[in-house]
């Protein structure tokens, strides 16, 4: 019998969600928890792969067992009791037999924030940038350029897992959030925030945020294009080399790989999950 799980986590003492031989992973923690609690051997496949210190609001895992769960709500309540606190269980979903948790997601949604207050508080889930001159208009100019490109070869790091790096982005956008509380909403398609624009600069308590949906995500992608377009904005590389490299999926001469500390995994769609 096949099992979906539907959680979220807080990624900060991870290395990510894959299991690692020397280091604690999401899936390993789950993994040993549901072996003891169901009193077998559990093999977990996750929706996607966060890398270390990277967040989760919205993320599936399947499994199998032997035989049908008896009471899925007696062992969510076991499960969430037995889990560290940075890591929640929504739900235990029985699916089809050949449902895939990875293969059969159709759109992922993330989120990255960056914070301009410098703050305790919300630097383990933003990027301070509080330090820095930015001409956002240049960001916002790379970033418009980035919804009409297919190959991101330039802007993903290396990995035997792809076989193409071509990907369909579906929406991609920098939007203005009034408070810092907001980091750890829900995202939801309905809501509306303002738009970035030339003449944003940011007010003490917003942060910006950085969003993208498409059908799949390259290694390091979306790290690697904050951090690249923050370099556009900075003035350590032009609009024109950034749209050059890019178009001839080309290496940047110089990039940085933004931290992970800002990016949520936010949106997962299933075709037979509502």
């Amino acid at each position: 019998m096949r099992y979906f799980l539907h959680l979220c986590y807080d990624g900060t003492h991870y290395c990510g969600w894959q299991v690692q031989l020397n280091a604690p992973s999401v899936q390993q923690t789950i993994n040993e928890a549901l072996q003891k609690l169901l009193r077998h051997k559990i093999a977990s496949m996750g929706c996607g792969r966060t890398d270390t210190g990277v967040h989760a609001k919205d993320f599936y895992m399947h499994f199998d067992t032997p035989e049908p769960i008896a009471d899925t709500e007696n062992l969510l309540f076991r499960l969430n009791c037995m889990l560290p606190q940075d890591i929640t269980i929504f739900s235990i979903l029985p699916v089809a037999e050949k449902a895939h948790t990875r293969f059969d997601a159709t759109l992922r949604t993330y989120e990255y924030y960056v914070h301009f207050d410098k703050s305790p508080f919300i630097n383990r889930f933003s990027f301070y940038q509080g330090f820095y001159k930015i001409d956002w208009n240049k960001v916002i100019e790379a970033t418009s350029f980035l919804k009409n490109i297919e190959d991101f070869t330039s802007l993903c790091l290396p990995s035997d897992d792809f076989k193409t790096n071509i990907c369909r982005i579906s929406e991609m956008k920098w939007q203005v959030l009034p408070s810092h509380h907001l980091v750890l909403e829900p995202y939801s398609e309905n809501q509306h925030y303002p738009g970035l624009t030339s003449a944003t600069a940011p007010k003490t308590g917003e942060l910006f945020r950085f969003t993208v949906t498409s059908n799949r995500f390259l290694r390091g992608m979306i790290r690697k294009i904050v951090g690249t377009v923050l370099m556009v904005g900075k003035g350590k590389l032009s609009l024109e080399e950034f749209k050059e490299t890019v178009s001839q999926q080309k290496e940047f001469r110089i990039h940085h790989l933004a931290p992970p500390n800002g990016l949520f995994l936010s949106k997962i769609v299933y075709p037979y999950i509502p």
